[in-house]
């Protein structure tokens, strides 16, 4: 076996079978395990928990700094917001923000977390470079939250039975500034990335409803599966997802037409999804089977299901984008005297999975220059290869005994 790296390319090279390759700098995926309680860390490149980190009773609602450098965990089943410092995975600090907290929203530019301290009957305001409150304002029974993207406005669900309501906060002067009464209990609440729409779910409705946020009015009601749970938005906006937790699915809701594009088949009563920050995989929490089902969002399939502990709820992952998972290996094919396809294309992070096979009666050879790679490959011989994409250029490949006729080849990078 070789390995060597260059900049950011990692090769592990094998007779046989490929060997799974994990990455230090791959960001990391946080779930709130309820019935644990605990947080279960996820390798993003391996698809792996690395490690579990204790927290007070019932964690219910859980976010990341856009820096990716901390993790702020609510307790329902306690008056706290834990602080978890990821380069150490540790809790460094604790909030007291009234009894059973439970959602939790981050706005974009990361200066504010809103706590739907729901015992406590308060949309809560934490200074993220403080770690401390800087505001309340009441509301009854407050379940989840969300912000825009400055932080200067919050919407709230309230689940006071008889009042239910969706509350609108003015954050700079901490005050309320509009209700817009519901006929159901609010679920998950989730702004667009302009802040003009606003997506949530009510109890008892197998639909998405999408509030326009300049008029307070619902102008849509787009039809799902039975009882979703939330409706976060994709980086780019384009693509609702939303976990129902009935048929056990993910819905991706075209939002330029507010229509269901397709579903992916999860695992039980899916509580939660987040994604990568370059949007193209989800993360769903599954409750009722205690996993995570990892979804490539292009493809609209799962590839890969994560064991992560008793009743996983909320998720979330540092920004950063997640190696994507090598699953049926490319193929190249060695012959006198070319490789075949000549130029292997990748995007900047994806994990290839490349198997070389030399399919002409003479030798051949895999040489990586840049990597120190010189595999000889005997007539009928293969060679396995899990590549690294690295962040931009072309890397060189050729046979060692044939370059000069016309045997070489390139790892070309193409953009995201």
């Amino acid at each position: 076996m070789v390995r060597q790296a260059l900049g950011a390319l990692a090769a592990t090279v094998l007779f046989g079978s490929a060997v799974a390759e994990g990455s230090t700098a791959a960001p990391k995926a946080y779930v709130g395990v309820f019935r644990d309680d605990a947080v279960a860390v996820i390798d993003t490149a391996s698809n792996t928990v690395i490690r579990t980190i204790a927290v007070p009773k019932g964690p219910h609602g859980l976010v990341v700094t856009p820096d990716g450098r901390k993790v702020y965990v609510s307790s329902d089943g306690a008056s706290s917001v834990s602080v978890i410092d990821t380069t150490t995975d540790a809790v460094v600090t604790t909030i007291d923000v009234g009894p059973n907290p439970h959602g939790l929203a981050m706005s974009r530019d990361g200066k504010l977390v809103l706590v739907s301290a729901w015992g406590a009957n308060h949309a809560v305001f934490i200074d993220t470079a403080a770690d401390r409150i800087v505001g309340r304002v009441p509301v009854a029974q407050a379940h989840n939250g969300a912000l825009n993207a400055d932080g200067t406005v919050a919407f709230v669900g309230s689940q006071l039975q008889g009042a239910t309501a969706l509350v609108r906060i003015d954050v700079p002067t901490m005050r309320e500034s509009g209700r817009i009464p519901l006929d159901r209990t609010p679920r998950a609440l989730d702004l667009s990335p302009d802040g003009r729409r606003l997506y949530f779910t009510v109890a008892g409705l197998a639909a998405v409803r999408v509030l326009d946020t300049a008029t307070s009015t619902v102008v849509k009601e787009i039809v799902v599966g039975a009882s979703p749970h939330q409706a976060p938005l994709t980086p780019d906006g384009r693509v609702a997802l939303v976990p129902s937790q009935g048929p056990g699915e993910l819905g991706l809701i075209d939002t330029a037409t507010t229509t269901v594009a397709a579903t992916v088949v999860v695992g039980k009563m899916p509580h939660w999804v987040t994604t990568s920050g370059d949007g193209r995989t989800a993360y769903v929490a599954n409750e009722g089977s205690n996993d995570v089902s990892v979804v490539d969002l292009e493809r609209r399939a799962v590839v890969a299901t994560i064991p992560v502990g008793n009743a996983p709820r909320k998720i979330a992952v540092q920004p950063g984008t997640a190696p994507r998972a090598a699953t049926e290996p490319l193929r190249l094919r060695a012959d006198d005297y070319y490789f075949s396809p000549a130029a292997l294309r990748g995007h900047p992070g994806q994990r290839l999975r490349v198997r070389v096979e030399n399919t002409s009666s003479t030798l051949h050879n895999l040489t990586v220059p840049a990597l120190g790679l010189d595999r000889d490959l005997p007539p009928g011989g293969r060679v396995e290869v899990n590549l690294e994409v690295p962040a931009s250029g072309v890397l060189p490949f050729h046979c060692k005994f044939h370059g000069p006729l016309g045997q070489n080849g390139q790892l070309i990078v193409e953009p995201n």
